[in-house]
């Protein structure tokens, strides 16, 4: 496959070289951008500290990151196509009577090879990372509310608000992210029905961020509502820790704890309420099968899970887009051209794959037809274009 292992050599270390530090200036500028926004709402208040915030934005950006992959790839490449025409090396190598497609694959390999670590090692990373960010930043939350209520109660100027009491649902924890998932659902116990539900999940949905529940008599009337900053799956019942309980006719009791039975178990709760995106690569297959056994819709995690056996796939589509925008040799007036088309095209795929991954999650299309259909028909098509310039 490559007839001069030197020269291949050199652009798969080039390409690889330039994808780190398009990583490294990237990750650096989403976290400084993502601390400042931190700090902007959380300066303002009571025991702000500034490394804490800055550890809780660094764990958040992995999982950021990890959406914005693909396009680091895809500027890789076209850095790398782009600086070897502009020092002529395309030009020698084609004189010299080799092709486009040995300095092309080692790209390509390295892209594949970078896809494989980004799904065995760091979507695991970034998944941990976001639920240690979301919980670190709910701990932020609490501290915060704590110092403000004993100020409020200390000045004695006014009795202190519900709002003000430790596991209120008013504190908004700037450091997790509103999730797109629907984390809600209707469960039994030994106290009746309820409705449990909250911001944000952990840990497979056995751990709940900002929790509420609304529990019902048996005539079907409201008994009582449970805020909680956290709630925990833990044998059988539902552990609301820091929590409000509001009953009509009465004011809002804070408890320490809060226990709510409930008749699911663990893997029933897991089915509900765990975000496929928050679930490792290696504990999606298990989640999927738990799914399919229980006969409830395992459509979302099939979707990421095949979505992330398709990642290395879909870098290598990168690599083959930028190819057929920057091979050609251009001079320096036609380099904005190149760089706002090989942009653009590679807007399109991640708009494409982003919809198939949509219509996938929801069940309309097969999981593994959604994954892997854009990124294989994008191949195709830029091996047809290479083909044909190239070899036509």
């Amino acid at each position: 496959m490559f007839r001069n292992p030197t020269l291949s050599f050199y652009f798969a270390r080039r390409f690889a070289k330039t994808a780190l530090i398009i990583f490294i200036v990237v990750f650096v500028l989403m976290a400084f951008i993502d601390y400042l926004e931190l700090a902007r709402r959380a300066a303002r208040r009571e025991g702000f500290d500034a490394f804490l915030y800055l550890l809780v934005s660094l764990a958040r950006v992995p999982n950021v990151i990890e959406r914005a992959l693909p396009f680091t790839i895809l500027f890789a490449s076209m850095a790398s196509f782009v600086m070897a025409n502009r020092q002529l090396e395309l030009v020698v190598a084609r004189a010299a009577g080799v092709s486009a497609w040995q300095f092309l694959l080692p790209a390509g390999l390295v892209a594949v090879m970078i896809g494989v670590f980004a799904t065995t090692v760091f979507n695991p990373i970034s998944t941990e990372l976001k639920e240690r960010s979301i919980l670190l930043g709910n701990q932020l939350a609490q501290e915060r509310t704590r110092i403000e209520a004993s100020k409020l109660e200390a000045s004695k100027t006014a009795e202190p608000e519900p709002e003000a009491t430790p596991g209120s649902a008013g504190e908004v924890v700037p450091s997790a992210e509103s999730s797109d998932w629907p984390v809600w659902m209707r469960q039994t116990g030994r106290e009746g029905s309820s409705i449990i539900g909250a911001r944000q999940s952990l840990n497979r949905g056995l751990s709940l961020v900002d929790a509420s529940a609304f529990v019902f008599k048996s005539n079907g009337s409201l008994a009582r509502r449970i805020d909680a900053s956290t709630a925990d799956f833990e044998d059988g019942d539902w552990v609301f820790r820091n929590a409000t309980i509001l009953q009509a006719g009465s004011r809002p009791e804070p408890v320490a704890e809060f226990r709510l039975p409930t008749d699911l178990n663990a893997n029933q709760v897991s089915q509900r309420l765990a975000d496929p995106e928050t679930v490792s690569f290696w504990s999606l297959p298990q989640l999927v099968e738990i799914s399919k056994k229980s006969a409830v819709p395992s459509d979302a995690y099939e979707m990421q899970f095949q979505s992330l056996l398709a990642q290395p796939l879909l870098f290598l589509a990168m690599v083959f887009v930028a190819a057929t925008v920057s091979l050609r040799f251009s001079r320096s007036r036609d380099l904005g051209q190149v760089i706002l088309t090989g942009v653009a095209v590679g807007f399109v795929l991640y708009v494409v794959t982003e919809l198939a991954r949509g219509l996938g999650r929801s069940g309309v299309v097969s999981p593994m037809i959604a994954a892997w259909t854009p990124a294989a028909i994008a191949i195709l098509l830029s091996v047809t274009v290479l083909l044909h310039r190239e070899d036509g």
